[in-house]
């Protein structure tokens, strides 16, 4: 697949019905009754940065990709959709729901650890999609996005991530047109294809649980894993 027809897909993905998370809203339902004196910083800021205690954010990392774990065999978020992945030409509507679950977990994280995250839905632009398009290689085992995930916290650091923000100005075209390529060969994998379509829970159809759960797992574990470690080498 092209780079355009994947960020186009990721775009449309993102649009689907219960992929958007409230940032506000899941940052003060995870962390307001424990640590109200910090929620404000926490949700300007991440939760490393407002001092939430390292034990306390692994904790809710992993409540946050297990809960979507269990989710991920019995949601479906392309019911009701039109069939062949809604305008993104071959791909399928499994395929879409996989990815579905993938930019839920995404989102969380980002807004648990402070990273900057996408605006999901009609407003998504390329840059955006091009930012969970990082977050997804990482997912991947995509060298280059962990490269892009260091680069992204260095910038943070910097404090230039949370001002006017662009992926592609801070990580670079190249970098990202190498994840998107990764990507592009994951979704045109027929390995993948063929694992996906036999796991993801789609209307009617009977769901075999055993591929979404243990790799959209280790998938997700290896997004957090990654986080935290590029957050501590440049703290």
């Amino acid at each position: 697949m092209e780079e355009k027809n994947i960020l186009s897909f990721i775009k449309t993905v993102s649009n689907m019905p219960l992929v958007k998370i409230d940032k506000h809203k899941y940052l003060v339902n995870t962390f307001a009754s424990e640590y109200p004196s910090l929620l404000q910083n926490i949700l300007e800021k991440g939760a490393y940065d407002a001092g939430v205690p390292l034990n306390i954010i692994d904790k809710k990392s992993k409540e946050a990709i297990n809960y979507e774990i269990g989710k991920s065999t019995a949601v479906s978020f392309v019911s009701g959709l039109p069939g062949g992945i809604i305008g993104i030409g071959t791909v399928p509507a499994d395929a879409a729901q996989f990815f579905a679950h993938a930019l839920r977990i995404a989102q969380k994280l980002c807004y648990i650890s402070g990273l900057p995250s996408f605006t999901l839905g009609d407003s998504m632009t390329d840059d955006e999609a091009c930012l969970a398009a990082v977050y997804i290689g990482v997912m991947f085992e995509d060298k280059n996005a962990t490269i892009a995930l260091n680069t992204i916290w260095k910038a943070i650091a910097e404090k230039s991530a949370r001002i006017c923000f662009t992926a592609t100005s801070i990580v670079g075209h190249a970098v990202i047109s190498s994840i998107l390529k990764t990507i592009g060969i994951k979704i045109g994998s027929k390995s993948f294809m063929k694992s996906v379509s036999k796991a993801v829970p789609l209307i009617g159809g009977a769901v075999s649980a055993g591929f979404t759960y243990a790799s959209l797992k280790k998938m997700s574990y290896r997004l957090y894993d990654k986080i935290k470690e590029s957050k501590y080498s440049i703290s």
